[in-house]
């Protein structure tokens, strides 16, 4: 009776080994969609409402420098794409940002079945 006992236990912690392998393993994947999710919402928010406020402010500010009214637009036009450009390439750490956040959250209850 005592090996089958052995051999329950073994295969007891194999499963459970395995479910929390799979838990983790969701928690990865789960957390770093959500995070570029929360990134995209909070980038484009931002970036609504620096450009509506700064594209009339900059048009402004080239017009009184002479320069004329579609030039002006044009430029502020470039100086979006800019923003966009190092939004783009600030991706990566923004969202990394959040998924660990997600990741925190997600696994927090854990520490105690640990202990045990």
């Amino acid at each position: 009776m005592s090996i089958i006992g052995e051999i329950k236990d073994k295969v007891t912690r194999y499963v459970d080994v395995y479910i929390k392998l799979f838990k983790v393993d969701f928690i990865l994947r789960t957390s770093n969609v959500m995070g570029f999710i929360i990134f995209a919402i909070i980038g484009l928010l931002l970036l609504l409402c620096a450009a509506i406020f700064m594209g009339f402010g900059l048009v402004e500010l080239f017009m009184a420098v002479d320069i004329s009214k579609l030039g002006a637009f044009f430029i502020v036009v470039g100086i979006y794409l800019l923003l966009l450009v190092l939004l783009i390439a600030c991706r990566r750490p923004v969202t990394r940002f959040f998924a660990s956040g997600i990741i925190r959250e997600l696994t927090r209850g854990d520490g105690d079945e640990d202990d045990e």
